[in-house]
């Protein structure tokens, strides 16, 4: 008798954390996983200004959203995350900042993904969206550099009501507004007061107009 017992405690845990599971799961919400995939192209030759021989990328982090949210938009002020990430590296406080803003309702989930010890190569991480929360962003900072990263920002993934098996877009490189460097190895100068997000195309990436080259292809693939 104790051990029917045992068995049918078991047996409705199992069940509970099945139920857990589900109701969390992107599925559960109409939703779906990507697998996205950084390619990135940071060399010598295309960007040979000031060029760093410790070129690499930090932790990629991301969430994904609502279609209308601006958080990490150009012409908004960086949160105290955002610059942590993109003068650092550093994933905190940014990722607090996201769940404060799923706590709101605002988004879905967020992601840490790896980081690039070299200036090329893939970063691979999986995210999930839902129909509430379609849109994905993801960043990771250049580094070493003032306050530079490359983003892929609010990228809608539901198109005429269904999510697209796979979409490519390239990354921007952006300037949180934060530090007043001009190079890679620029030593530390706090913006006071604070600029804006901006998009960042001056040298040593970019002739003021436009970057240099491409520095990163994005690729969403649905699984």
């Amino acid at each position: 008798m104790k051990q029917i017992y045992l068995l049918s405690l078991v047996t409705l845990l199992l069940l509970a954390c099945s139920k857990d599971k589900d109701e969390t799961s992107p599925a559960s919400k109409g939703g779906t996983k990507y697998r996205v995939t950084f390619d990135i192209d940071w060399n010598r030759t295309n960007f040979p200004t000031d060029y760093p021989s410790s070129a690499h990328f930090s932790k990629l982090i991301g969430w994904s959203h609502e279609a209308s949210q601006t958080f990490f938009k150009v012409g908004s002020l960086a949160t105290a995350g955002i610059k942590n990430m993109a003068e650092t590296g550093a994933t905190s406080p940014l990722h607090e900042e996201f769940n404060a803003l799923i706590e709101k309702e605002k988004g879905f989930n967020y992601f840490i993904g790896g980081n690039l010890s070299t200036g090329r190569g893939s970063i691979i991480i999986d995210v999930e969206v839902t129909e509430k929360y379609p849109s994905v962003t993801l960043a990771t900072m250049i580094a070493p550099s003032p306050d530079w990263y490359i983003a892929v920002v609010n990228i809608n993934l539901l198109e005429n009501n269904s999510f697209v098996d796979q979409k490519i877009v390239d990354a921007n490189v952006y300037d949180a507004g934060t530090d007043n460097g001009v190079t890679y190895t620029s030593k530390n100068e706090v913006t006071s007061p604070q600029h804006p997000i901006t998009l960042f195309v001056d040298a040593p990436l970019g002739n003021g107009s436009k970057l240099n080259s491409t520095i990163a292809t994005v690729i969403f693939k649905k699984l």
